[in-house]
């Protein structure tokens, strides 16, 4: 960022992350781009009910921003029954809500489109990498991203480092010259432990992640001024 673009920046911004400006961005995916959480919040609420199965509030909070996998491992426990079988269920259940359509979150085309235009663009989710692809297609979304890692494409998924340090590999620049966006905690700590940058902003009803800096939506105007600095 040169001078004149930092003195430009709005505050916030410049208080977070003075004159540092990222060589690429690596964004999360459900809940931040694409409202994906009221669908699997469908398939989930699905499979819970046909197992007979009460979720309590520690679980709702566990299973935000988990993988397939420990989902059904989950349920399995409460339901005392088969995780290969709820994972099953998980996938042909997320699979028919996805059928209906997809939502893009507020600001989130917008805000991929600026971050793509000077920085290469990754995206680093807990689903697995067929559904991904599946569902930043069915967005409107893929072609803005160079690089995708998923539950499948690394050793650890989230909360692990792995995704985001194996993004940031991937698209040529340093961990901690990268920034993430995410909306959960899980996610949040994958990119710090990482070393990358991280802007929050959290889904209602969830507890804030720890961040360089929080946004109530990436519809907010400043994040757009800061954006074009770069």
């Amino acid at each position: 960022m040169s001078p004149t673009s930092a003195a430009s920046a709005p505050n916030r911004f410049t208080e977070a992350f003075g004159d540092w400006t990222p060589q690429a961005v690596v964004f999360d995916c459900d809940g931040l781009l694409l409202d994906t959480e009221t669908v699997w919040q469908r398939a989930q609420d699905t499979v819970v009910g046909a197992r007979g199965v009460t979720l309590s509030a520690a679980d709702e909070a566990a299973l935000h921003g988990s993988t397939l996998e420990d989902a059904a491992a989950l349920i399995a426990a409460r339901a005392g029954q088969d995780p290969q079988a709820i994972e099953a269920d998980l996938r042909r259940e997320f699979d028919r809500e996805l059928g209906a359509g997809i939502r893009l979150m507020p600001g989130a085309e917008e805000i991929v489109r600026l971050t793509g235009a000077t920085v290469p663009l990754g995206c680093a989710s807990n689903s697995w990498l067929e559904s991904l692809e599946e569902k930043l297609v069915l967005g409107g979304l893929r072609e803005h991203f160079t690089v995708l890692e998923a539950s499948d494409t690394v050793e650890r998924a989230k909360p692990a480092p792995d995704m985001y340090a194996a993004a940031a590999r991937a698209l040529g620049a340093d961990p901690v010259r990268t920034l993430a966006f995410e909306d959960s905690g899980t996610g949040a700590q994958a990119a710090r432990d990482a070393g990358l940058r991280l802007i929050a902003v959290p889904a209602p009803g969830h507890p804030v992640p720890s961040a360089d800096l929080v946004l109530g939506d990436l519809t907010d105007p400043e994040l757009a001024s800061w954006i074009a600095t770069w």
